[in-house]
């Protein structure tokens, strides 16, 4: 005998949209400033940085692991760039070199993770520390007087002269992993993996590959969100990526992402880097201090944890069947 499964509450994904649209009324009633071009391309443009670093979070996350040098591995990868700016190198050139400088430096994440058996945590907080401290050893604080070319990508790439770029770029970035993560095999195999690794083993699924193609992947799209970050001005210091983990991390839960692994949809971490984008400009707009931004976002992520957890278990008990002795046994 199986127990009936009660009304199917609503998905993360859902929450967070309804919280994203009663928060846009709230501001509509109270401010309606917020809603200029300007303004909403600001936003936007936060959002574009924040989510392409969440869809490799995402990805981690799903795994069943974490990486917390995303910051500084962003801050390697600017001023690399801009390095070669002010060496006379084509603008055309920074993405791709970017996407190596992440993808080797994410990559050295994953090959100690996997090859010596580390917790992530650990390993990730490691080399935050060597990246950053290696910055601040060859360059003296910030790169700055770079050339006019180095702020073309924020400035002059507006498509209508009214949507940048990296907005674009990371829209059409959703997309292309939406499909990505529902008809893939490699995130079949990375769902598994954050299921159960060791059952993912038994199946076939080579689980330290995986997981090193995993944090490659996460660092080549890092290069996207420093590009976006760091061409907003004309200097770049060596903390230009603080908090862009955080921020990644908070976007990732907050839309939905078992923390534990095994589940999760990079749509619901765009809405998770929409909401986070929204709330702190918003504040500003209704009056309220921008100290009160932290323990705003606090807030978020905490509830977002508890109520993942809550379905977590409540989805549990909704799957158990209940099976009763057979009469006169």
């Amino acid at each position: 005998m199986t127990k009936e499964k009660g009304r199917k509450p609503l998905s993360a994904e859902a929450v967070v949209g309804l919280l994203i649209i009663a928060i846009l009324i709230i501001l509509v009633i109270l401010a309606p400033g917020f809603f200029s071009i300007q303004s909403i391309m600001q936003m936007m443009r936060v959002f574009s940085y924040t989510f392409i670093a969440a869809i490799g979070m995402n990805m981690i996350f799903i795994s069943g692991n974490t990486d917390i040098s995303f910051g500084a591995v962003v801050s390697v990868i600017a001023i690399v760039c801009a390095a070669l700016c002010r060496a006379g190198l084509p603008f055309a050139a920074f993405l791709p070199l970017g996407i190596i400088v992440g993808a080797f430096l994410c990559g050295i994440n994953g090959f100690i993770i996997t090859r010596f058996g580390i917790p992530a945590m650990v390993v990730t907080l490691a080399t935050t520390q060597i990246y950053y401290g290696a910055l601040l050893l060859v360059v003296d604080g910030s790169l700055y007087n770079l050339p006019k070319s180095w702020t073309w990508f924020s400035f002059k790439t507006n498509l209508f002269g009214v949507l940048p770029l990296g907005v674009l770029i990371s829209l059409i970035l959703l997309v292309i992993f939406i499909f990505f993560f529902r008809y893939s095999k490699f995130m079949k195999n990375l769902y598994a993996i954050g299921n159960n690794a060791q059952a993912a083993r038994n199946v076939g699924i080579n689980v330290e590959k995986t997981l090193q193609i995993t944090y490659i992947l996460a660092g080549g799209l890092l290069a996207f969100s420093a590009l976006i970050l760091a061409t907003n001005g004309n200097r770049v210091t060596c903390t230009v990526g603080t908090n862009l983990e955080m921020n990644a991390i908070a976007a990732v839960i907050v839309g939905g992402t078992n923390p534990s692994g095994g589940a999760g949809k990079v749509y619901g971490t765009a809405l998770g880097a929409l909401l986070l984008s929204i709330v702190s400009p918003a504040l500003v707009f209704i009056g309220i201090n921008t100290y009160w931004t932290n323990l705003f976002m606090g807030i978020i992520i905490v509830s977002a944890i508890i109520v993942s957890v809550i379905r977590q278990r409540s989805a549990e008990k909704r799957n158990v069947s209940v099976i009763l002795p057979e009469e006169g046994k």
